[in-house]
C-alpha cells in the first residue's frame, strides 16, 4: 500500500488512539438514567466502630441496606423496600419526600435492625387498586446478626410498625406490629362512624396491636397484646408499656423484667393510656390516660409516675389547667437529670363549626385591621393551632407543676435539672411581622416559685438557655450578651472586642444580620464558644475575663471558616482537656478538611487534612475512636470512608458504579471582575473531553452564591433548574456565577455581575457567543427576566416562577404560608429595603414587565397554578405582556402544582421541554411539536401520548 493511500486510515488511527478510552465508550446522560442514582442516606456506625450500616436510596425504587465491617471486607446487602418515593399524586401532605428512620446497632454490637417497607411493585399495585385495598402495603422489621453461626443472615419479620433497641446494654429488642386485617377493617368503620357524629361518647377506643420482646442472643420471644405505646431502658433490663384492649379488663400500664418475663402492675382501669416513657437513667416511667374521666362527655387526661419497684401516681390531675389548657396525650419526658415531668398542656379552643351547619349562611372570612395575622395565615395554620402545646413542668420531688406558656409565648426551654425555663414573648410585635421586623422578649421563669422575669426586649434571634440553666445568652445589636440567673446581672461578653464581627458581615439583604452561631458551653460553664465568620472565640458568660480567639486568628488570615465537629451528641459540655476537631473550609480557593486544636490554649491550630474535595465529618463510635465521613468532588461521589484518623480512612461504599459508563464532565473555579469593580467567582463546567479549540454553547445558571459548591457531587436528575452533569454530558458548557447585591437595585446587581462573568469566557475562545443561555428558578428566575430586558446577550432564556412585577407583588399573599409578600421586598430577598411608597421607582424600575418591549431573547417560563411562593399571575402578567408585543415565548402551567413540581411527571417533563427548547435555539435542533404549533386546550396531553396534531379542527394557533 502506498503512503498516500495509507495515509487516511493511519491519521484515523491515530487520532482514535489520541482519545481516552473512556471517552469513546460513554454515553450522554438521558432521563432513563436519573431513577438509577442513589444517594446513602442515615450512615452510622456501631459502638465500638466494628460495623457501619447505610441504606442506598434510588430516586426512584427500591433502596437496599448495607452492612459492612469497618475493618473487614464482609458485607450483606438487604432490600430495603420502596425508599425512593416519587410524588405520583398531587394531594394534601405530599409535599415531604420519604425518609425512613436510620437503622440502629445493639449496644453491643451483635446485631442490627432496621424497619422495612413493601417493595415498589406492591405499592404501585395498591396504588392503582380500585377501590383501595385496605390495609395497603405492610412493612417489616429486618435483623441482621453480626456475629454467631448466623452472622450476616438477614432474618425478616412481617408487620412490623416500629422497633426500639436500648441505648447502653442488653441484647433486647422490641417491636409493636401492626394490626392484623380484621382489626384494621373494624378500627376504621368505627373511626368513619365517630366522625360522622363528634358528639358520640364514650371516647373511641385506640386498640393497641401486639408488642414483642425478642432476645437476640438466644431468639427466644415474648408476646403481649393490645399494646399501643412502649419504651425499653437504657439496659434492656425493662420493657414498659401500656394495653389498651378488646379484651375486658386488661388496659393499663406495666413494667415488665425482660429477664423473667414478669409484669409490674402500674395502674389498670378502662380508658386509653399513651406515650410511656423512661427516664434518661431508666429509674422511673411516666403516661398519661383517661382513666379517670373516660366516661365522661370529654374526657380529659392525667399524667402518672411511677418508680421502678412501685404503683403509678397520679402527678398531674386532667383538670390542673382548667378552663385554660388541657394535658396532651403526646408529650411526656423528663428533664435530663430525671427530676422534672415534662408535659405538654393544649390549650381549649372553642368546637369547631362543621360546614353543614353553615349551609344557610353566608360563607364569609373577616379581615380585621388588628388580627396579629392575616386569614390565610390563620386559615393554613388552624391545624397548628388545635396541636399546639405549651410547656409543663412538674418537679417530682416537691410536686410542683408550672404551666410555661400561652398564645403570646413563641418558644420555650427547660434546663437539664428542671428549675428553670426561658419563655421567649412575640405576641406584642406580632403586626410589625408582616413587614419583615421580628423580636421576642426574654424571660426567665422560675419552676418552683413561677416568678417571671423579663431580661431582655425585643431579641430578633433565639436565647439560649445553658445546659445547667445558669445562663441565657443571646446575640443582640451584633454583640453577645449573657444573664447570670443566680445574680440576675446580664453582662456584654463581646462588646470590648473591636475589629470582629460576630454576626454575618457577608448579609445583603436589608433585615439585620444574624449572628454566626454559638459553637457550645465547656465544662462547668466556664466559657461560652462563639463563631465569628472564620474563627472560635472564647467569652467569659459573666465578661470578667476578656475575648480570646481560640483558634488563634488562623481563619481570618488564610479565609478559612473553622467550626466544631465531632463533638458526642450525649456531650452536654466540650471538654476543655480534649483535642477539638474543626472542619475548615477556605472561601477563596474551596479546599476543605480539618483542623485541631484544644480550648485554653491559643495557638495555631494543627492541620490534619486540607485538599480540593469537600469534606464532612458524618458519625463516630460512642466507644471507639472510628470515625465515618465523607469525601467529594464534582466528579466523585460521597462515598463513606472509616479509619482512627482523617489522614489513614479505608473506603467502605461504591454507591454509584454505574458512572462509569456516561459522559461525566468536569469543573474549575473563574473568576472575575463585575462592573462595579468586585472580584467574583463562578464554576464552569465542562463536557467530557473538553477541546479548548472548539466552541461550545453555554447555559448560564444563577440563584445568589454557588461557587462554594465546586467540590459537591451533583448526580444526574431532572426538573425546573440546569443540572449541570446532564447538560455537559449533552455537549453545553454550563456557568453558575456567583452575584454581588445593591440594596434596591437587585436586578441590575445580577446583571453587572453575570454578563462581565460570560464576558470573561467568551474571550477565552471555546464559548460561542451567540448561542449562550440563560436560566434561572424563583429568585434566579427573576434575575433572568429582568436581564434580558436590559441585555441582548442571550440566545434563549428559562425563567421559572419570576416575579415580573414587584408593585403587584408587594401586596400578595405567600399563600403556602398566608403571609403577607411586603416582608421579602422591604427586609429580605427582594432587597428593595423599603416599602412601595417609600420607594416607588426602585419597585418599577426592577420590575421585568415595564420593560418587555425591550425584549428579544425568546423565553421559556414556568408558572404553577398551585405555587404558594410566587403568585402565577406574576407569569401571566409578563406572558401576556410578551405576547402583547410579539416576543417568542412560552409558558407552562402544571396543575395544582407548586413552586417547584413536586409530581415526578411533571418535573422530568419541564427538564425534557427545558432541554428541546435550549437544544432548538443554542444547538440548533428540530423545533418540537409544542414549540411550533402549540397545543390547544382541546389536545391537552397529545404531545405526551404520542398521538398525531389535529389537522383543522380545535388549532388555536396564528401560524
Amino acid at each position: 500500500m502506498s503512503l498516500m493511500r495509507c495515509l487516511p486510515a493511519c491519521l484515523a488511527i491515530l487520532l482514535l488512539a489520541a482519545i481516552p478510552l473512556g471517552a469513546q465508550t460513554r454515553r450522554a446522560i438521558s432521563q432513563d438514567d436519573y431513577d438509577r442514582w442513589r444517594v446513602a442516606q442515615a450512615p452510622v456506625l456501631s459502638a465500638t466502630g466494628a460495623w457501619a450500616a447505610w441504606t442506598e436510596v434510588p430516586q426512584v425504587g427500591n433502596g437496599d441496606l448495607v452492612v459492612r465491617e469497618t475493618r473487614g471486607s464482609r458485607e450483606v446487602r438487604v432490600s430495603r423496600g420502596f425508599m425512593g418515593r416519587p410524588i405520583v399524586n398531587l394531594t394534601a401532605g405530599t409535599d415531604s419526600p420519604f425518609v425512613a428512620p436510620p437503622a440502629q446497632f445493639t449496644a453491643d454490637g451483635s446485631a442490627l435492625v432496621a424497619l422495612g417497607y413493601a417493595p415498589m411493585a406492591e405499592f404501585e399495585r395498591a396504588r392503582r387498586a380500585r377501590p383501595r385495598a385496605l390495609p395497603g402495603p405492610r412493612g417489616s422489621l429486618i435483623v441482621v446478626p453480626l456475629t454467631g453461626a448466623a452472622a450476616l443472615q438477614p432474618v425478616i419479620i412481617p408487620r412490623v410498625r416500629s422497633v426500639r433497641v436500648p441505648r447502653d446494654a442488653g441484647r433486647v429488642i422490641a417491636y409493636l406490629l401492626e394490626a392484623d386485617s380484621a382489626a384494621m377493617r373494624i378500627d376504621s368503620a368505627a373511626s368513619r362512624a365517630a366522625a360522622a357524629d363528634t358528639a358520640r361518647r364514650p371516647r373511641a377506643r385506640e386498640f393497641g396491636t401486639a408488642l414483642v420482646i425478642r432476645n437476640m442472643e438466644t431468639g427466644v420471644e415474648q408476646r403481649v397484646d393490645g399494646v399501643n405505646s412502649y419504651a425499653i431502658d437504657p439496659t434492656g433490663t425493662y420493657v414498659a408499656y401500656t394495653i389498651v384492649s378488646r379484651t375486658p379488663g386488661r388496659d393499663g400500664a406495666m413494667l415488665r423484667t425482660v429477664a423473667s418475663g414478669t409484669d409490674r402492675v402500674l395502674m389498670q382501669g378502662t380508658g386509653n393510656y399513651k406515650a410511656i416513657t423512661f427516664d434518661r437513667d431508666g429509674r422511673q416511667v411516666a403516661f398519661v390516660s383517661d382513666v379517670d374521666e373516660f366516661s365522661a362527655s370529654k374526657p380529659r387526661y392525667a399524667a402518672y409516675h411511677a418508680a421502678l419497684g412501685k404503683a403509678a401516681r397520679r402527678v398531674v390531675s386532667a383538670d390542673a389547667f382548667a378552663p385554660r389548657a388541657t394535658l396532651s396525650d403526646r408529650q411526656v419526658g423528663f428533664s435530663r437529670d430525671g427530676s422534672t415531668l415534662v408535659l405538654g398542656a393544649a390549650p381549649v379552643l372553642p368546637d369547631t363549626i362543621s360546614a353543614d351547619s353553615l349551609a344557610d349562611f353566608a360563607q364569609v372570612d373577616v379581615w380585621n385591621y388588628q388580627d396579629a395575622r392575616l386569614q390565610p395565615q390563620q386559615k393554613l395554620e388552624a391545624v397548628r393551632d388545635r396541636a399546639r402545646t405549651w410547656l409543663v413542668a412538674h418537679r417530682l420531688a416537691s410536686g410542683t407543676t408550672r404551666l410555661v406558656g400561652g398564645d403570646t409565648i413563641a418558644r420555650t426551654s427547660l434546663s437539664d435539672d428542671g428549675t428553670v425555663a426561658i419563655a421567649q414573648v412575640d405576641q406584642q410585635y406580632a403586626l410589625s411581622r408582616l413587614w419583615g421586623e421580628d423580636g421576642a422578649d426574654v424571660a426567665v421563669v422560675d419552676i418552683a416559685s413561677g416568678t417571671v422575669r423579663r431580661i431582655a426586649e425585643k431579641v430578633e434571634f433565639n436565647a439560649q438557655l445553658s445546659p445547667s440553666g445558669r445562663y441565657v445568652a443571646w446575640f443582640d445589636k451584633g454583640r453577645w450578651f449573657t444573664h447570670d440567673i443566680r445574680t440576675r446581672k446580664t453582662a456584654d461578653v463581646s462588646g470590648a472586642l473591636r475589629g470582629v464581627r460576630f454576626d454575618e458581615e457577608t448579609w445583603d439583604t436589608p433585615s439585620t444580620p444574624a449572628p454566626w452561631g454559638i459553637a457550645g458551653w465547656t465544662t462547668e460553664e466556664r466559657s461560652l464558644l462563639v463563631y465569628s465568620h472564620f474563627d472560635v472565640w472564647d467569652l467569659d458568660p459573666q465578661g470578667a475575663r476578656p475575648a480570646r480567639v481560640l483558634t488563634d486568628s488562623t481563619g481570618v488570615r488564610t479565609r478559612t471558616v473553622l467550626r466544631i465537629v465531632g463533638l458526642d451528641p450525649d456531650d452536654r459540655f466540650i471538654d476543655p482537656t480534649r483535642p477539638l476537631m474543626l472542619s475548615a473550609f477556605n472561601e477563596l480557593t474551596k479546599q476543605s478538611g480539618f483542623m485541631r486544636d484544644r480550648v485554653g490554649v491559643v495557638a495555631t491550630p494543627e492541620t490534619l487534612l486540607m485538599e480540593d474535595a469537600a469534606w464532612r465529618m458524618v458519625s463516630r463510635a460512642r466507644r471507639s475512636d472510628e470515625q465515618l465521613f465523607t469525601r467529594s468532588t464534582y466528579r466523585e461521589f460521597p462515598d463513606l470512608r472509616v479509619g482512627t484518623s482523617v489522614t489513614q480512612l479505608t473506603r467502605i461504599s461504591d454507591v454509584n458504579p454505574q458512572q462509569k459508563d456516561v459522559a461525566w464532565g468536569t469543573n474549575e473555579l473563574v473568576t472575575w471582575q463585575a462592573m462595579d469593580g468586585q472580584m467574583l467567582q463562578g464554576i464552569l463546567f465542562k463536557p467530557d473531553g473538553f477541546d479548548p479549540s472548539k466552541q461550545y454553547p453555554m447555559v448560564t445558571y444563577f440563584y445568589e452564591s454557588l461557587s462554594d459548591g465546586l467540590h459537591s457531587y451533583v448526580a444526574p436528575g431532572g426538573r425546573n433548574t440546569i443540572n449541570p452533569t446532564v447538560y455537559t454530558s449533552l455537549g453545553y458548557l454550563v456557568f453558575f456565577p456567583d452575584i454581588a447585591y445593591q440594596e434596591g437595585y437587585p436586578g441590575q446587581s445580577a446583571l453587572k455581575s453575570i454578563v462581565p462573568g460570560i464576558q470573561s469566557l467568551i474571550a477565552r475562545g471555546y464559548v460561542d457567543s451567540k448561542r449562550v443561555g440563560t436560566a434561572g428558578q424563583s429568585w434566579g428566575g427573576y434575575q433572568t427576566a429582568y436581564m434580558i430586558t436590559q441585555t441582548n446577550l442571550f440566545a434563549a432564556a428559562f425563567a421559572g416562577a419570576p416575579v415580573a412585577n414587584m408593585t403587584s407583588a408587594y401586596g400578595g399573599i405567600r399563600w403556602e404560608s398566608g403571609v403577607a409578600r411586603a416582608f421579602q421586598y422591604e427586609k429580605t430577598q427582594s432587597r428593595i429595603g423599603g416599602s412601595l411608597w417609600q420607594y416607588p421607582m426602585r419597585f418599577i424600575e426592577n420590575s421585568p414587565l415595564f420593560f418587555t418591549d425591550r425584549i428579544q431573547t425568546p423565553v421559556l417560563i414556568m408558572s404553577n397554578d398551585a405555587d404558594g411562593a410566587v403568585p402565577w399571575y406574576q407569569g401571566i402578567e409578563w406572558f401576556v405582556a410578551l405576547k402583547r408585543f410579539g416576543k417568542e415565548a412560552y409558558l407552562l402551567n402544571y396543575n395544582n402544582d407548586g413552586h417547584n413540581p413536586r409530581k415526578r411527571a411533571n418535573q422530568k417533563d419541564v427538564d425534557r421541554r427545558m432541554q428541546e427548547f435550549f437544544g432548538h435555539h443554542l444547538k440548533g435542533e428540530p423545533r418540537p411539536d409544542w414549540m411550533r404549533t402549540g397545543i390547544p386546550f382541546l389536545e391537552k396531553g397529545r404531545d405526551q401520548l404520542g398521538t398525531q396534531a389535529a389537522s383543522g379542527a380545535g388549532r388555536d394557533s396564528l401560524r
